[in-house]
């Protein structure tokens, strides 16, 4: 799958002028080496919230499994419990940064 990184795409239009809205999407295309920083930025922050959805996982199961009685530590809980809520909160304040960092670049004046 071919993804289409044009700046008009990621900006909303203001103006419907097709002509600027062509002008910009003929100069504005990532090259390869901007495609390629940018897949390894995704792959990286898809891997943390994978990441983190795998502890929020084991979280569950540690709590389901001392509520049901097949384990008596209660430490285990804690601690992973702990662990999945350290990860869900960087992963919330990476989020709020990159969503911050666009808002900035979108305010910029071209």
């Amino acid at each position: 799958m071919d993804l289409d990184f044009r700046v008009p795409a990621l900006i909303p239009r203001l103006d419907p002028d097709e002509t600027l809205a062509r002008q910009l999407q003929a100069t504005h295309t990532l090259d390869d080496g901007d495609r390629s920083a940018f897949d390894s930025f995704l792959s990286a922050a898809m891997d943390v919230v994978n990441e983190t959805n795998v502890l929020q996982f084991q979280s569950d199961d540690a709590q389901m499994r001392f509520a049901t009685g097949q384990s008596n530590d209660m430490l285990d809980v804690i601690l992973t419990q702990q662990r999945a809520t350290s990860a869900l909160n960087f992963t919330v304040q990476v989020t709020n940064r990159i969503i911050e960092a666009y808002r900035e670049i979108m305010r910029m004046q071209v």
